[in-house]
C-alpha cells in the first residue's frame, strides 16, 4: 500500500499521530511521561478484548447467522429496514458501535442492492449509525468514551446503576426517535428477498468465544483484573485462531492512545486550560457536545473530563455529541467510508441526509438531557 492510499484509508490514525507528535513541542517530554497511563491502558485492553471476540464470532459465521435469523421471512421494505437498523442498535450494546457498523452496514448495502432499493441505502445506513450510537450509549463497553468514563468509577464514586440511569433518558428518547424516523422516511412496499443459508462453523470454538465474552464483561465490571483477562484472551486466541490477530483493526487502539497524549498535553497549556475551565464551569454537557462536533466525541471526553466533577454531563454530552457533523464520532466516519466504497454512491445525497437526520437527533436529545437528566 502506498503512502497516499494509507493516509486516505487511515486519516484519523495519521491525524491523531501528528497531534501526539505536536504534543512533544507543546509541553516538555517529562510532563508527557508523568501522565497517568493506567486508565488509558485499561481502556485499550478492554477494546482489544472486544475486537478479538467480534473477530472470532465473524470467523465462526455467528454474526452472519444472527443476521439471517433476524431478517427471516420479511414481507415489506419497512420490516426489512427495521431489522437492518436495529441489528446494530442491539449489537452495539455488546460489541461497540464501531464494530457493529463494520459488520452490519455492508450487510445492509448488499441486501438493499439485491432488493433493487439502492436509493434507500443512504438513509438506512445513516439510521443504522444513529441506532448504533444510541444503543452503544446504554452500556459501559458500548463505545470507547463510555468505557473511559466507566473506568473512572472509583475516582468519581458512581455505581453501574448510576451510570445507566444517567444515560437511560437519552437512550429511550433516541429509540423512540429512530422508530419515528423509520416510519416517516422509509417506504412501506411489498418485498421479496432471498438470502443464502448460513451455518455456524466450529461450534466448540464459538462456545469458547462466548465464555471469553462473559469474562470480558466481568472485567469491565471490575470483577476480574484487566491484565489477567488480557493474558487469558491472548493465549486463548493464539491457540484457537492465531490468524485473528492479523485481521484485527488496531488503528482504533492507537488513535485512542495518541488522542489521550494530545488531550492531556494541550490541557497543560495555561491559556487553553483557562478557556476550557471557563467553558466547563458554564455548561459541561453543552461544552462536550460542541467540542465533539469538531474533534469527535472520544477526544473531547479525554480532553474535558479532568475539568469537572460532573462525570455524567461529560458522559451524556459525549454520547449526544456523536451526532451532528460527519466527524462527531468515529462511527459516523466508518459509515461514510463504507458507503463511499460502493458503486454509484452519492456523497452529496449522503451528506444531505446526514445533516438533516443529525440535526433532528440533536434537537431532540439536547432538550431531553436538560429535562430528564
Amino acid at each position: 500500500m502506498d503512502v497516499g492510499r494509507f493516509v486516505r484509508k487511515e486519516f484519523l490514525l495519521v491525524i491523531s499521530a501528528i497531534l501526539a507528535l505536536i504534543s512533544l513541542f507543546i509541553v516538555p517530554f517529562d510532563t508527557i511521561m508523568s501522565f497517568n497511563y493506567d486508565r488509558i491502558f485499561e481502556t485499550i485492553c478492554t477494546l482489544l478484548f472486544f475486537l478479538l471476540i467480534v473477530g472470532g464470532l465473524k470467523e465462526c459465521k455467528a454474526l452472519d447467522r444472527i443476521a439471517q435469523l433476524a431478517l427471516g421471512e420479511l414481507k415489506t421494505t419497512i420490516r426489512l429496514c427495521l431489522v437492518l437498523i436495529f441489528l446494530p442498535f442491539f449489537s452495539a450494546m455488546l460489541f461497540s458501535n464501531d464494530v457493529s457498523l463494520l459488520t452490519f452496514v455492508p450487510l445492509a448495502i448488499a441486501i438493499l442492492a439485491l432488493a433493487d432499493m439502492k436509493r434507500l441505502i443512504a438513509p438506512v445506513v445513516i439510521l443504522q449509525t444513529v441506532a448504533a450510537n444510541i444503543g452503544s450509549s446504554l452500556t459501559p463497553f458500548g463505545n470507547p468514551h463510555n468505557l473511559y468514563i466507566f473506568n473512572l468509577n472509583d475516582y468519581y464514586g458512581f455505581s453501574l446503576t448510576d451510570f445507566e440511569m444517567a444515560l437511560l433518558p437519552i437512550v429511550v428518547a433516541g429509540t423512540i426517535l429512530i422508530l419515528l424516523l423509520i416510519f416517516l422516511i422509509l417506504p412501506k412496499k411489498p418485498l421479496n428477498v432471498e438470502l443464502k443459508e448460513v451455518e455456524i462453523e466450529n461450534k466448540p470454538k464459538l462456545i469458547a468465544i462466548i465464555a471469553l465474552f462473559i469474562l470480558a464483561i466481568f472485567t469491565v465490571l471490575d470483577f476480574v483484573p484487566p491484565y489477567i483477562t488480557l493474558v487469558i484472551m491472548i493465549a486463548a486466541f493464539l491457540i484457537m485462531m492465531p490468524k485473528i490477530f492479523i485481521k484485527v483493526d488496531y488503528s482504533i487502539l492507537f488513535i485512542f492512545f495518541f488522542l489521550f497524549i494530545f488531550a492531556n498535553s494541550i490541557s497543560n497549556v495555561e491559556a487553553i486550560h483557562s478557556a476550557i475551565t471557563d467553558m466547563m464551569e458554564w455548561d459541561p454537557f453543552l461544552t462536550t457536545v460542541i467540542v465533539s462536533q469538531f474533534t469527535s466525541n472520544v477526544p473531547s471526553t479525554i480532553l474535558l473530563q479532568p475539568f469537572t466533577d460532573n462525570w455524567a454531563a461529560v458522559l451524556v454530552g459525549a454520547d449526544v455529541g456523536g451526532f451532528g457533523t460527519p466527524i462527531a464520532s468515529m462511527a459516523c466516519i466508518i459509515t461514510f467510508r463504507l458507503y463511499l466504497k460502493e458503486e454509484d454512491s452519492d456523497a452529496k445525497q449522503f451528506i444531505r441526509y446526514f445533516f438533516t437526520i443529525g440535526a433532528i437527533v440533536l434537537a431532540v436529545l439536547i432538550p431531553t438531557y436538560y429535562i430528564f437528566c
